[in-house]
């Protein structure tokens, strides 16, 4: 009898016929998140760019407009020479402009004039700018002549309204995804990286050197997303409507939505940017007099005696009952304590025509989700640890967009002549990690841009891509 033999009459009856049971199959994570992390990079990155190169041209916005327009915006400073009252400056414009009203001012310190925007007869606004040591007009200037007013305007919603907000929303909330993967396969990838430099592969260092940039990026990337979306359509205002529910608003005991400052700001500032986060939200107050205006020196006169730090951003009155809004505002780059330090920032409303304070509206009054909220955009706007926060803004966004074009070279190295989108080959077991499916719902719900379209993506994927061939070579499909 042969060994085979004997061991088929030793074994237990039915041994013969039992199949073997199929092992388990091994997951391949890093594959998995990788292609994740490259999928994801083909929505994030053209916003990523965008954001990264329009967010540093709008970080630097005082220095690029100055430089574009010489000896309109900067103006030079008389050896021990004060600043004239805001009156004499203002009496420049109406000389220059009679048919003009000033809608608002900002004013400024150092060699920086004082900007008053004034309305036109087409209903539009421009901006002109007035020596403040001699008050002599330097020139007028209307928004879109300011390269960093289209700047904003592309970072916000790439000059397409609504459809460009929710695209940037999208690419934003992606970026969050993209970064959680990035981390992922940074860490399950070390030795495939450290194997590749050891080889000395094509492009191991390209490779090495957009993880290591990832690693840091990537932390900065979270927190200016996060601290960023409270400006988009979707997400800003459902957190608004989530906030305001049960009768309290997100602004604290202020009315919030109902408030008239964010409009009034928007239409009055001589630009196309949108009005602060929680300035915008600030209540306004009322004149109840009747007889002549007092003049614009009594009014910051009126909000400096009250504590809020110089220089200021004013509205003058809209109407009859309107008052003057004398804002120590952190958005307007003039040199305000408050652009740095935002528990300083503050409104103060003077009735028109006593001058009296009316009322008033600060850091101190936002709700604890507001302050949270203005804190992250100072942080996201390079302001709130001054030069130090701008120096690590910007070689943020260097790294940011370091990561955008090194990203596709890797891919059309890697991809050499291979067809379709070479994609990492591997699948991430969605459905069957109970752990993995409830981190990315509970992503989907907190970025609802996020879930709409992965909802997309997994139908696609389910209906169309794996049920034809072509489609399956394209995306590399497993």
């Amino acid at each position: 009898m042969t060994t085979a033999e004997a061991a088929v009459q030793d074994a237990p009856v039915g041994a013969a016929e039992r199949p073997h049971a199929p092992r388990a199959r091994r997951i391949n994570w890093y594959g998995a998140f990788w292609r994740w992390h490259f999928y994801g990079a083909l929505i994030v990155i053209p916003t990523l760019f965008v954001l990264a190169v329009t967010g540093m041209t709008y970080l630097f916005r005082a220095q690029i407009d100055s430089a574009m327009h010489p000896g309109v915006i900067t103006v030079s400073v008389p050896e021990g020479g004060e600043r004239l009252p805001l009156s004499e400056q203002q009496d420049a414009v109406l000389a220059e402009y009679p048919d003009r009203t000033v809608m608002s001012l900002f004013d400024s310190l150092g060699d920086r004039a004082t900007v008053f925007v004034t309305a036109l007869e087409d209903g539009t606004t421009q901006n002109v700018y007035v020596d403040p040591y001699r008050a002599v007009v330097t020139g007028s200037l209307t928004n879109d002549q300011l390269i960093s007013d289209v700047f904003i305007r592309v970072h916000a919603n790439l000059l397409a309204g609504d459809l460009g907000d929710r695209f940037m929303e999208l690419g934003a909330s992606w970026a969050i995804v993209l970064t959680i993967t990035g981390f992922i396969i940074f860490f399950l990838g070390r030795k495939p990286r450290k194997a590749a430099s050891t080889k000395k592969a094509g492009g191991a260092r390209l490779r090495s050197a957009h993880a290591l940039v990832g690693l840091p990026v990537g932390i900065g990337i979270i927190m200016l997303v996060v601290s960023g979306l409270p400006w988009t359509g979707l997400w800003g205002s459902v957190a608004q409507q989530v906030a305001s529910q049960g009768g309290s608003s997100l602004w604290g005991d202020d009315p919030g939505g109902e408030s008239s400052m964010e409009e009034l700001i928007e239409t009055t500032d001589g630009t196309n940017a949108p009005a602060g986060w929680a300035v915008g939200m600030g209540a306004t107050g009322q004149s109840t007099g009747a007889g002549a205006q007092v003049s614009i020196d009594t009014a910051v006169a009126a909000a400096e005696a009250e504590g809020a730090p110089t220089p200021y951003y004013v509205i003058y009155p809209a109407d009859e009952a309107g008052v003057f809004s004398v804002m120590s505002s952190q958005w307007n780059q003039q040199g305000n304590p408050a652009e740095s330090d935002v528990t300083l920032e503050r409104t103060v409303h003077v009735d028109q025509y006593s001058g009296d304070v009316v009322a008033q509206y600060g850091y101190e009054d936002y709700s604890p989700m507001a302050q949270a909220v203005s804190q992250g955009i100072a942080i996201h706007e390079g302001r709130r640890f001054g030069p130090i926060n701008t120096i690590l803004t910007s070689l943020f966004c260097l790294g940011v967009i370091f990561l955008c074009v090194s990203a596709p070279i890797m891919w059309w190295r890697r991809r050499g002549t291979a067809s379709g989108t070479a994609a990492p080959r591997a699948r991430l077991p969605l459905f069957g990690n109970i752990v993995l499916l409830v981190v990315v719902a509970a992503l989907g719900i907190f970025l609802p841009m996020f879930g709409l379209s992965l909802l997309v993506i997994l139908a696609v994927d389910q209906l169309l891509i794996r049920r034809m061939p072509s489609w399956k070579r394209f995306f590399n499909t497993v």
